[in-house]
C-alpha cells in the first residue's frame, strides 16, 4: 500500500513539473500585446543576466522575467548573453529577445565605402549612420594611429579599404578606423608583398599609385591600361599629370579643373612635382591594386584622354594624344549641341 501511494505521488509530482515546464514554456513563447513600439536597450559589459531581465521588465518587454530566468538558467543560455545595444518590438516573445541576446544580434547598420572614396567622403558615409564625421576625420587624421599601424603617412588615406562593414550602435570612430585599417592589411597578401618587390616598390607607393587609377578609371578593364600609362611615365621620369591628384590638393575638389588650377603649390600637384605624390589620394579597391601590382604588358602609351563615354584613349606621342585631345572636345561640343 506505502508502496503504491508513493508510486502515485512520484506520478503526480512528474506530471505537475511537466505540466509547470509546459507553461513556462508557453509563456515565453507567448507574443504579447503588439503596439509597434520599438524599445531600444543597452546590456552593457560584465551585465549579468538577472540584471538584463530586470531592465527587460522594466522597459515592458518581459511581463514576467522570472520564467525566462528559470528557462535561461535550465539550458545555461544565463551565461551566454552578449553586451550591446539591441532594439525590440513591444510584444516580441520572450523566448525571442532570449535567442537574440545570446546570438548578439545588436542594433548596427550597414555602410558600405565603395572604391575610390576619399577619406572626407569616408567620414561622410559614416556619419551618416551618427559617427561624427568630425571625430572620424580626427581619427584618420592620426599620425599616432598611423604608426601603431606602420602606415609612413601623417594620415590614413589609402588604407581605408573599401567595403561593407557592419557598425554597431555606440560604435566609435577610432574603432571603426582600426576595423577599416584591419581590413586593408588583410587584403594585402604575400603575393603583394612579393610583386611590389619585383617591380621596385613599397606598399605605401602601390596604394599611392593604385588610388590615382582608381580615380581615373570609369571601365574595369581599362585599369591595367592606365597603371601601365603612368609606370611608363614614371621610368621615363616624366611628370604624372593626374587631373586627380590636383582634385585632391584642393581639398578634394569633384568639379571641372581648369589651366589655373594645376599651377595650384602642394605636392599632391603632379603638374608640378615629378614623381608619385606623398600618399594616396583616394582609397583603392583590390581591382586597382592588383592593376597597379600587374600594369598591361607590351603598351607603350604614355598618354590617356576620356572619350566621354566612361573609355579612354591612349597615345604613344604627344602628337597622337594632341589630336585625341582635339577629337574629344570636338565630340563633347557635339553632345553638348544635341542636348545629350
Amino acid at each position: 500500500m506505502i508502496k503504491r501511494t508513493l508510486a502515485i505521488v512520484l506520478v503526480i509530482a512528474v506530471l505537475a513539473v511537466l505540466a509547470f515546464g509546459a507553461w513556462v514554456t508557453k509563456d515565453i513563447q507567448a507574443h504579447g500585446p503588439d503596439s509597434g513600439r520599438r524599445v531600444r536597450i543597452t546590456i552593457g559589459e560584465g551585465v549579468g543576466f538577472a540584471a538584463a531581465t530586470r531592465e527587460l521588465n522594466a522597459r515592458g518587454l518581459l511581463p514576467r522575467p522570472w520564467t525566462l530566468k528559470l528557462y535561461a538558467r535550465v539550458t545555461g543560455d544565463d551565461r551566454r548573453i552578449q553586451s550591446g545595444t539591441y532594439q525590440f518590438v513591444e510584444g516580441t516573445p520572450p523566448i525571442d529577445i532570449l535567442h537574440a541576446l545570446v546570438r548578439g544580434d545588436i542594433l548596427a547598420y550597414s555602410v558600405t565605402i565603395p572604391e575610390g572614396f576619399n577619406l572626407w567622403q569616408v567620414a561622410g558615409a559614416f556619419d551618416s549612420v551618427g559617427v561624427d564625421s568630425s571625430t572620424m576625420l580626427a581619427s584618420v587624421t592620426d599620425a599616432t594611429l598611423a604608426r601603431a599601424f606602420d602606415i609612413p603617412a601623417s594620415t590614413l588615406e589609402g588604407y581605408l579599404f573599401p567595403d561593407t562593414y557592419r557598425v554597431p550602435f555606440g560604435s566609435n570612430a577610432r574603432q571603426l578606423v582600426e576595423q577599416m585599417l584591419a581590413r586593408a592589411r588583410s587584403a594585402w597578401s604575400d603575393d603583394h608583398e612579393r610583386r611590389a618587390r619585383e617591380i621596385g616598390m613599397s606598399r605605401h607607393q602601390v596604394l599611392t599609385l593604385a588610388s590615382i587609377v582608381e580615380a581615373e578609371a570609369r571601365v574595369s578593364d581599362e585599369r591595367p591600361m592606365i597603371a601601365a600609362v603612368y609606370h611608363n611615365r614614371l621610368r621615363k621620369r616624366m611628370r604624372l599629370e593626374a587631373d586627380p591628384t590636383v582634385a585632391y590638393a584642393m581639398g578634394g575638389f569633384r568639379g571641372r579643373l581648369y589651366y589655373k588650377d594645376l599651377a595650384i603649390d602642394s605636392p599632391y600637384n603632379t603638374y608640378r612635382h615629378a614623381g608619385l605624390p606623398p600618399g594616396p589620394i583616394c582609397n583603392p579597391g583590390e581591382a586597382s591594386i592588383r592593376a597597379t601590382l600587374h600594369p598591361a604588358e607590351g603598351v607603350e602609351a604614355l598618354y590617356f584622354v576620356a572619350r566621354g563615354d566612361g573609355r579612354h584613349v591612349f597615345s604613344k606621342t604627344l602628337r597622337e594624344h594632341s589630336a585625341a585631345v582635339r577629337e574629344a572636345r570636338r565630340n563633347a561640343a557635339r553632345r553638348a549641341a544635341n542636348g545629350s
